[in-house]
């Protein structure tokens, strides 16, 4: 994803430095900020949507109750017991999806049935557990 975006960002400084300040039907006035000033709002307004993307994408990959109210949809009568959405949703299973996920991106290694961090994983713990802590959030995740 990262390297999506950096190349659609490059894609967008170039389309940005071939294209008219004014468009070709802006009135002067809504041009007279500069280059520097329009093209750090471009840059801008691409980075909350990429943020804005990536939130969307967790959530629909990652949320938990999402997946709870799909499974509940998909069952018959869409009802389900507790029991029978933590059969198909198992903690094990989230937990083996998460820790290959990280060992492919190189967060973490296995050695002996144990998991470490690796350097990279070491720079997210910390980030993250300064994040955690600044915004008093508390253990969980």
């Amino acid at each position: 994803m990262v390297r999506i975006v950096l190349a659609l960002g490059i894609a967008l400084i170039i389309v940005y430095s071939l294209t008219p300040s004014d468009l070709g039907f802006l009135p002067a006035e809504y041009t007279a900020a500069g280059w520097a000033i329009d093209l750090f709002n471009a840059l801008l307004v691409y980075g909350f949507l990429f943020i804005g993307y990536c939130m969307f994408y967790f959530l629909i990959d990652r949320g938990f109750s999402g997946r709870m109210m799909i499974e509940i949809e998909s069952a018959p009568q869409r009802r389900l017991r507790p029991a029978e959405i933590a059969a198909r949703y198992s903690l094990a299973m989230v937990l083996r999806r998460r820790l290959n996920e990280m060992l492919e991106i190189g967060r973490i290694t296995a050695v002996n049935n144990r998991y470490r961090n690796t350097v990279k994983g070491q720079r997210a713990a910390a980030l993250f557990s300064f994040v955690k802590r600044f915004l008093q959030l508390g253990e969980g995740g």
